[in-house]
């Protein structure tokens, strides 16, 4: 990286950010659109300033925490009155965990202990905020494949099989939750089916 990279960045961002806010105080004033393209130019100078060895973990949490900010000024700014943030945040800083965790990362226990954190604040948010719906099971039938993708990744097999299955369990839920008089839940659940009976009969039996 050339020395002169940070501070060009950091004072072309700060010219184009000036620019922006200036055409928005000149065109709307009654609308702040300015802060959103001015939040994701502050990623370039960031992007030049961590580019160091092991730069990279550095970079993943301070671009994580700008991210966050921008989107809480978006909360804040156009719908205030629901922190939809609290949603987003956490998913976010996943990059930064993998990161920092290096290796432990692929292990089966960093993968279950990190994943039930992040099903317990799911929970916990779909309790505080909509008890009436339990749309927990989306977020987490997007989690559940993290542990499980570490745990089974050299046994095709039990993979397919287990994978199969939270596919099953998902749709089945959601069939029963959203639209129980009519099963279409059958459709995604025996297209998967062919997943471990592929395993099988192509990987399994040919081995034999």
């Amino acid at each position: 990286m050339k020395k002169e990279d940070v501070p060009f960045s950091i004072i072309a961002s700060l010219f184009t950010i000036l620019f922006l806010f200036f055409i928005n105080w000149m065109t709307t004033p009654e609308q702040l659109w300015a802060i959103y393209p001015a939040l994701f130019l502050l990623f370039w100078p960031l992007n030049a300033l961590f580019k160091f060895p092991n730069g990279h973990k550095w970079y993943s949490l301070c671009a994580s925490i700008l991210l966050i900010c921008i989107l809480l000024a978006i909360n804040l700014v156009e719908t205030p009155g629901y922190l939809w943030i609290l949603y987003a945040w956490l998913p976010i800083l996943y990059w930064p965990l993998v990161v920092f965790a290096g290796r432990l990362a692929a292990m089966p226990t960093f993968s279950v202990l990190a994943s039930i954190f992040f099903l317990l604040y799911y929970v916990g948010l779909n309790i505080y905020f909509e008890p009436g719906f339990p749309w927990f099971i989306f977020p987490a039938f997007v989690i559940l494949w993290w542990p499980m993708s570490v745990t089974f990744a050299k046994r095709p097999m039990l993979y397919s099989v287990f994978g199969a299955l939270l596919v099953t369990l998902f749709f089945w839920n959601v069939n029963t939750l959203i639209t129980p008089d009519v099963i279409w839940a059958v459709y995604p659940i025996f297209t998967v089916l062919w997943w471990p009976l592929t395993i099988y009969y192509f990987v399994y039996r040919r081995a034999v």
